[in-house]
């Protein structure tokens, strides 16, 4: 892989701040609640890794954080967006500028290639053609995998396929990377890897990074440990 700079740009990452934050959803005439107060402060360019059991709400969160469903509750701000007030063609621009996602089952589209998979991610932006496909190839660089961009997802090992999907996340220069359980899928080695590359762009980029993980091996790599347990941060 390539060997990127340990100088930490922590400026361009976002700071994030939950107050009373809930979430529920609807189960036929049933209102189901997920999270049920978060209180939560994260600074500007940290790793913070977020465990709980299953049921707990930590994937919910995450949604939360990326702008793919509304609070029902509370205050949610990233950064200079109140993701509580913000909607249509705003929320949009948050996902499309400001977060990039890295999940476990990698939501790649099999027909194109890793290639056009990372482009993919730039294909709603307004970043000139000749720009999209030099910070492609930069993507696929930074994760090792530019010997492997005309190949597709089925022609990858499960390891290559979640470096493809990070090449998609950091492809937009998000100020803000979320990730969840990113070595699920992967064996210790190829997850140590994973985690590597992770941490290096992250020193690289200076965004914040949150990830959701059952992995002691996971969390280790993190400055800092949240535990949610029946929708709430327990400290």
């Amino acid at each position: 892989m390539t060997q990127v700079s340990s100088t930490a740009r922590a400026d361009r990452g976002v700071a994030i701040h939950a107050h009373a934050l809930t979430h529920s959803y609807s189960r036929g005439r049933q209102s189901v609640s997920v999270l049920r107060g978060i209180e939560l402060e994260i600074d500007a360019g940290s790793h913070v890794a977020l465990q709980g059991p299953s049921g707990a709400g930590k994937s919910t969160l995450l949604s939360l954080l990326g702008g793919l469903e509304p609070p029902s509750g509370g205050e949610l701000v990233v950064g200079d967006h109140d993701l509580r007030r913000t909607r249509g063609r705003a929320l949009a621009q948050y996902r499309r500028l400001i977060v990039g996602f890295v999940f476990q089952h990698f939501g790649l589209v099999e027909v194109l290639t890793a290639r056009e998979n990372v482009m993919l991610a730039m294909s709603l932006s307004r970043v000139p053609p000749a720009a999209r496909r030099r910070r492609t190839d930069e993507a696929l660089a930074a994760v090792g995998l530019s010997h492997r961009g005309t190949h597709r997802p089925a022609q990858l090992s499960g390891g290559e396929r979640q470096r493809v999907a990070i090449a998609r996340a950091i492809v937009k220069q998000p100020r803000l990377l979320l990730a969840d359980e990113p070595t699920g899928n992967l064996d210790d080695e190829v997850a140590v890897r994973v985690l590597d590359l992770l941490d290096a762009l992250r020193r690289e980029h200076g965004c914040t990074l949150v990830v959701v993980t059952h992995s002691a091996l996971v969390a280790a790599r993190a400055d800092r440990h949240l535990r949610l347990r029946d929708g709430v941060v327990q400290l």
